[in-house]
């Protein structure tokens, strides 16, 4: 028997041909968006839109998550333990070179939805606008009635009359507002302090443009960008007025697009945590063809709609409701933790920047995704409570196998995996080897970033699927334990005789 596996081992042209590009890995390919993960009412309309749109799901699936951050908005946070909350608020930014379709996914949410649930929060306000100004009069003949009898007063010695009470001291109505392109600092506080309490969807069509001009009107510009991303409260100071504007919360949503080349100068700055608050979309150009499928418009509408509805809790200022994580699921959130703090060694400053986020990222993307099972679903159940163990795991997936795959990507760094896999193919070039031990790479050679049996069990996989390496190799045991070997591919050998 192991002298047949032998013989099909030195058998030259049983191999496949070695994949050389592992010497040098160069940017990673993008990862395959899970579709699943957003429950299968969405994932189904995810599929439709962008079938429609003759995109990658990806670029329908990301202002999904932006506008469903947004429409939950400040009016529930997620818990993950008494001391630790997180707003929804997801910034997405999506990458594509001209023609990839980033806009005609975006329009299938954008365009057809969008609006709609827009106009709906505009439902009473011009009712609530026509009832303002008529008090305005009212309070106008109220105060001349007043005066005119003060000063009868005066002229009789009479006692003077109550004041009247007004309510034009109360605030113009301001038309609610979702989206947003003006994104000065000035009338974003003023939209969320009076327009759109529960928070904002800041929309840039060019999003690299929007990050590099953020100090242009205000040497604070990118400072507050930065700032807004935790929700917290903001007083904006007004040259023109002696009373700031107050923010209860900084509740802003992102979701924009760009193109590789005008990304890549904002990477040649240095890094101060902007970007790595972006959770970045890039994938891989599809072939154009004519969609059959029509993205159903109205379905999206309702269920989104579920979302606008979700109130703020009464207060002054209104406040948002804790959603705890579950119980369950707090031992996967801090593996997770662990495993980004573990991957965040040897990184890049941008990358390391985006792993030191992605536990944040995790625990909203999970109350988002928790949400939106909720809405798609038929009936009218109540809001969910809780964080299932079933929406963070579908979070911490996304965010691990997705998004810092992604991150990795944009800014050019290849996985410690594909690293060292590299170093063990140079290795195996170098000495001309026919054969590799695991126990003899750990103990004798010592290549860097192979120190330990896994660590090089997962670059010689690497190499097995790239054609350098069969699994197993015929092996004897060491004492007690088994050996580990792989077979070096023969063509390879070969081309190096």
């Amino acid at each position: 028997m192991l002298q047949a596996v032998a013989s099909e081992i030195e058998h030259e042209h049983s191999w496949p041909e070695p994949d050389l590009s592992v010497l040098q890995p160069g940017r990673p390919r993008s990862p395959v968006l899970p579709i699943t993960a957003f429950g299968p009412a969405w994932a189904q309309w995810i599929g439709n839109a962008a079938e429609a749109a003759a995109c990658p799901p990806d670029y329908v699936a990301a202002p999904l998550l932006a506008t469903a951050s947004a429409l939950i908005g400040n009016a529930r946070w997620a818990q993950a333990t008494p001391g630790w909350a997180e707003p929804p608020h997801l910034w997405l930014g999506v990458v594509g070179e001209s023609g990839s379709g980033k806009s005609p996914g975006a329009d299938c949410l954008m365009r057809d939805v969008m609006p709609e649930i827009e106009r709906r929060m505009r439902g009473d306000f011009p009712d609530r606008l026509r009832g303002w100004r008529v008090q305005i009069e009212l309070d106008r003949l109220a105060k001349e009635r007043w005066r005119q009898e003060l000063r009868k007063s005066r002229i009789r010695c009479a006692v003077h009359p109550p004041a009247p009470v007004l309510v034009t001291a109360r605030p113009e109505p301001q038309m609610p507002r979702l989206r947003q392109h003006d994104v000065t600092i000035e009338k974003v506080a003023e939209l969320l302090s009076h327009a759109a309490p529960k928070g904002l969807l800041i929309v840039r069509d060019e999003l690299a443009g929007w990050i590099a001009g953020m100090n242009n009107y205000n040497a604070g510009g990118r400072a507050f960008w930065i700032e807004a991303y935790g929700g917290r409260p903001y007083l904006v100071e007004r040259k023109a007025s002696l009373n700031p504007i107050i923010v209860p919360c900084l509740a802003l949503a992102v979701y924009g697009g760009t193109q590789p080349d005008r990304l890549a100068r904002l990477l040649r700055e240095p890094d101060d945590g902007l970007l790595a608050r972006m959770l970045w979309v890039w994938p891989e150009p599809i072939p154009f063809r004519l969609g059959q499928q029509t993205p159903r418009a109205d379905w999206a509408i309702a269920a989104l709609d579920r979302l606008r509805e979700i109130d703020l809790q009464p207060g002054h200022p209104p406040r948002a409701i804790l959603v705890p994580l579950a119980v369950e699921a707090r031992g996967s959130l801090e593996r997770f933790a662990q495993d980004m703090q573990d991957r965040q060694k040897g990184a890049g400053p941008f990358l390391s920047s985006a792993l030191g986020k992605a536990r944040g990222q995790a625990l909203r993307l999970s109350l988002v995704l928790e949400f939106l099972w909720w809405c798609g679903e038929q009936g009218i159940s109540a809001p969910p409570t809780r964080i299932s163990a079933s929406a963070f795991a579908a979070a911490a997936g996304l965010i691990s196998d997705y998004f810092v795959r992604a991150a990795e990507r944009l800014y050019g760094e290849t996985s410690a995996g594909d690293c060292n896999a590299a170093i063990l193919a140079r290795w195996i070039m170098t000495s001309r080897t026919g054969e590799i031990h695991v126990r003899h790479l750990q103990r004798v050679v010592r290549l860097p970033g192979l120190r330990t049996a896994g660590q090089i069990r997962d670059a010689a996989e690497i190499l097995v699927g790239a054609g350098w390496l069969l699994r197993p190799a015929p092996a004897g045991r060491f004492g007690p334990r088994a050996r580990f070997s792989y077979a070096v591919s023969p063509r390879l050998r070969a081309g190096l005789a």
